[in-house]
């Protein structure tokens, strides 16, 4: 009979660590993409801008409102812990923010036509950056 034995971190101390990396990484990615959906989304009003908002398992389903008056972009904070769980969401309620998000028309001083699917696309390349950098 052989007998085999491994050394080294037991694996139930791992996989704490390896979820505290993973929950660390998501964070750190929603916030960044919401962040550069804020910064470069191309209306001037400020209320598109800062309605980008982080769900836990269902979109969230509120706007600044038309009487929302603000700074351009004031981002809406999510509070709550961000865990490598459920299903998150990076949402935009304003009533043509599909418009704006899909369809804007390009100018040379403000956005590029795609730039919303510019930045979601990126979003897997952004949590590996993320997870890398804290990663056991």
């Amino acid at each position: 009979m052989t007998t085999v034995k491994i050394t080294g971190v037991p694996f139930d101390d791992i996989v704490p660590e390896i979820q505290e990396a993973l929950d660390t990484a998501l964070a750190g990615t929603l916030n960044l993409q919401q962040d550069a959906l804020n910064k470069d989304n191309p209306v001037d009003s400020g209320r598109m801008a800062s309605s980008w908002r982080i769900g836990y398992n269902n979109p969230p389903d509120a706007d600044r409102g038309e009487e929302w008056e603000s700074d351009v972009g004031v981002k809406w904070e999510y509070t709550s812990k961000i865990t490598f769980k459920g299903t998150w969401y990076i949402s935009n309620n304003v009533p043509y923010a599909d418009f704006i998000a899909y369809n804007y028309p390009p100018s040379a001083t403000k956005a590029q036509k795609d730039w919303f699917t510019s930045i979601a696309n990126q979003t897997g390349n952004v949590f590996t950056r993320q997870f890398n950098k804290v990663k056991p």
